[in-house]
């Protein structure tokens, strides 16, 4: 994790954190975020490397997606090109890249037809404690915002956060798809709920998110102060 932030720089002016797990192929919600806020700084997990390079360099004549990613942000966005999962250590796993959207690319196999023809490559994968043992509490003593959208794997990534979830983390949102994919059952809204709730948060009918979202009692007093947009 650490060779991922060696070319970490943080402006001065920021005061904001938030986290986007799957930034698809175009990054509509880090897009929305960084153009609301000017102080605001986005951590974005993306192992597609197609997604990435179609997010930096607007390279989609390949996808029917529009092109939303303006330049002036790009320095408040860092993209880690690697996947989260529950894991304890680093370790290298299967990566599926589906071809009609980028954006449905998951650790899991595909089984649902809809999602079209796929590629299979290696990605590293970290858990979200790998990187909160290396993030700066110091100068940001909360994240504001993760939001998950990582085509089943969603619940694993939560998990992986450890006690950084009740202790530092605001507001979460998270996908629970569980039929699309192989081995991903354990993916329900029900087991989401669960685990959230027990780790101190409230769910949160928010107007700006369409997935489940929930609230850290912790930071209650930060509710209506925190922006997210989903859609």
């Amino acid at each position: 994790m650490q060779k991922y932030l060696e070319e970490l720089y943080i402006p001065p002016h920021i005061t904001k954190i938030k986290i986007d797990i799957g930034l698809s192929v175009n990054a509509p919600i880090s897009h929305k975020l960084l153009e609301y806020e000017d102080d605001v700084f986005i951590f974005g997990f993306e192992p597609n490397i197609d997604s990435i390079d179609n997010i930096k360099n607007g390279n989609l004549k390949n996808y029917n997606f529009p092109v939303i990613f303006n330049t002036k942000n790009i320095n408040r966005l860092f993209i880690l090109p690697i996947a989260l999962d529950n894991v304890t250590q680093k370790k290298n796993v299967l990566f599926h890249k589906t071809i009609i959207d980028p954006g449905t690319s998951s650790l899991y196999k595909p089984i649902d037809k809809r999602l079209g023809k796929y590629d299979t490559t290696y990605v590293e994968v970290f858990s979200l404690k790998h990187f909160f043992d290396l993030f700066d509490w110091n100068r940001f003593p909360y994240i504001e915002w993760i939001k998950i959208d990582a085509q089943g794997a969603d619940l694993n990534i939560i998990k992986s956060a450890k006690n950084y979830l009740k202790e530092r983390v605001v507001y979460v949102t998270l996908e629970p798809e569980n039929t699309q994919y192989e081995n991903i059952n354990h993916n329900t809204i029900e087991n989401i709920s669960d685990y959230i709730l027990s780790n101190n948060f409230i769910y949160i009918n928010h107007p700006n998110t369409i997935d489940p979202t929930y609230l850290n009692k912790k930071f209650i007093y930060l509710k209506d102060t925190v922006y997210l947009c989903q859609w």
